[in-house]
């Protein structure tokens, strides 16, 4: 475990309008704001379409499974991390068969709302690295761990 403290400089607020991808919308904005680092304090609105991600088991290396939906749903919650400059985003979505969650993908398209709230940070660097782990009853891989400092 590691931990660090950073200064929030600046709360941007993003809205996505209907017919826009989620995703891209959101690189599209870090690229033209230069946002290289904060964290998604959180996001809601609904979907017309969902696109997400989640690992399929507990075995190292993960393994990733996507899945897909349409109509009617949710968001009921969104946080995360940018790191230089990239998104890293989970969602928690619902429609009338329940809640589900994931990691945010390309093709989660705005149906009437969807509005996500970013806090740029500042004062200790932060990047991912791909590391080899190994862990007793999970076995071995690589994993993106967030670092601190370098």
């Amino acid at each position: 475990m590691q931990s660090t403290s950073v200064a929030v400089d600046k709360i941007h607020l993003l809205r996505i309008d209907p017919g826009e991808d989620v995703l891209l919308s959101v690189k599209r904005f870090l690229s033209e704001t230069g946002l290289r680092q904060a964290v998604v304090m959180g996001g809601y609105g609904t979907l017309a379409e969902y696109h997400l991600h989640w690992v399929k088991h507990n075995c190292l290396p993960p393994v990733n499974t996507y899945g897909k939906g349409e109509g009617g749903i949710e968001i009921l919650a969104m946080n995360g991390l940018v790191v230089a400059g990239e998104p890293h985003i989970h969602v928690a979505l619902s429609t009338l068969a329940g809640a589900f969650g994931g990691h945010l993908e390309e093709g989660c398209i705005a149906y009437v709302l969807c509005e996500i709230f970013f806090a740029e940070v500042s004062g200790t660097p932060l990047t991912r690295r791909d590391i080899p782990v190994c862990v007793p009853a999970m076995g071995e891989g690589h994993v993106s761990r967030l670092t601190f400092g370098e």
